[in-house]
């Protein structure tokens, strides 16, 4: 471990040991959209035109970015790094030019834990790391495709 420089090995130590720490948390909740959508059919037999019901849901989870803090920095970015336990994968950066850093909203599929990493750093210097374990409850978690519910619907164009 000699070849390691001690202050950033320091720094890296004093990231992981905060993050638990009320500070270090990202403010997110979770949300729910229902969508009902009529599906246009013609009966074969008939070529009588008939709409067909078909509901959808779709979770999410909405993450408050932390960026109170950092409103006076004039060249901030955000390396970004967000993993799921199954299918969700995203790694960019957010580079602020003007205005205000926009929230973020990720359609949840198939997880049941999300990772989240926000590093800030302003002129490439390290202002703050964030990092959270998100647990989704069981009401967000994936609904199969066969379980939405599909109508058939008797009204007539």
């Amino acid at each position: 471990m000699s070849y390691l420089n001690q202050d950033n090995q320091s720094d890296w130590l004093n990231q992981i040991n905060n993050i638990n720490s009320i500070e270090n948390n990202i403010d997110h909740f979770f949300t729910q959209r229902r969508v009902t959508e009529y599906i246009e059919l013609i009966d074969e037999k008939t070529l009588e035109r008939r709409k067909k019901k078909v509901k959808s849901v779709s979770n999410f989870l909405a993450i408050n970015m932390p960026t109170q803090f950092f409103k006076n920095y004039s060249s901030l970015t955000i390396d970004v790094e967000i993993w799921g336990d199954n299918m969700y994968h995203f790694k960019g950066t957010i580079i602020k030019q003007d205005g205000e850093i926009p929230q973020f909203m990720i359609k949840l599929k198939e997880d049941k834990n999300i990772f989240i990493k926000l590093i800030f750093k302003d002129n490439d210097k390290l202002q703050k790391t964030f990092i959270n374990f998100i647990p989704i409850t069981k009401r967000y978690q994936h609904i199969n495709e066969n379980d939405n519910s599909t109508e058939n619907h008797d009204e007539q164009l």
